[in-house]
């Protein structure tokens, strides 16, 4: 059973140098939320405060239940956030992991139009 997420990884920024900082700031205007989309690659997103980042993933996972799906997108959701994050030199912990599936949100439009 194939199932698509929209995944939201929510994190807080730890230790960050003044350089880091300084390149974030530089950078924020190309990783505002108004720009944010669910994209396999992945969005990164953060304010200018710099406590907190994002990011947003369209994920696909095959499992054999509802369940398992849910299961393999969150943990894919959260490796992928913890490596590209790693990529771009910057320290973070999760805080939440947030899925929607697009297939429940389809079958949820069909039965409100009936």
């Amino acid at each position: 059973m194939s199932r698509t997420y929209r995944a939201t990884v929510r994190g807080r920024f730890e230790d960050l140098t003044a350089a880091q900082r300084e390149r974030l700031r530089a950078e924020q205007g190309d990783h505002d939320m108004f720009a944010s989309r669910f994209t396999p690659e992945g969005t990164f997103t953060y304010a200018p405060e710099l406590v907190g980042y994002q990011f947003r993933y369209l994920i696909e996972a095959e499992e054999a239940s509802p369940e398992d799906a849910d299961l393999a997108a969150h943990l894919e959701a959260e490796q992928r956030a913890g490596d590209d994050l790693r990529d771009r030199g910057l320290s973070g912990r999760i805080v939440d992991v947030g899925l929607v599936c697009v297939e429940d949100l389809k079958l949820r439009a069909a039965r409100r139009r009936r």
